[in-house]
């Protein structure tokens, strides 16, 4: 019975040391948008929210790694998602990028 829950624990441990947070993915997000891997970049705030789909700042980031690409219609739509979710800068973005 030990065994059985030593094998659960360690399991277990393993596990959560190899799951990232929404966090962790949306700060290495930043990082490839800052070197414009925007591509990289897009797939960690997918990511960041698929964890937490209320993430704000991800959804921004998103769309302007999306504008970088030339995907505006889709870029657009997390900027208004992002404003939606409170992110009251985003719809400055709107008014500068989506019009």
């Amino acid at each position: 019975m030990k065994v059985i829950f030593v094998l659960i624990l360690f399991f277990s441990l393993i596990i959560s040391c190899q799951s990232q947070t929404a966090e962790e993915f949306f700060e290495k997000g930043n990082v490839k948008d800052y070197l414009q891997d925007y591509n990289g970049a897009i797939s960690d705030y997918n990511k960041a929210i698929e964890i937490n789909p209320n993430n704000a700042e991800a959804y921004y980031n998103r769309g302007f790694a999306k504008i970088n690409l030339g995907q505006k219609d889709s870029g657009c739509l997390d900027l208004s998602k992002a404003g939606k979710l409170g992110c009251s800068q985003a719809y400055e973005a709107i008014k500068d990028f989506c019009n």
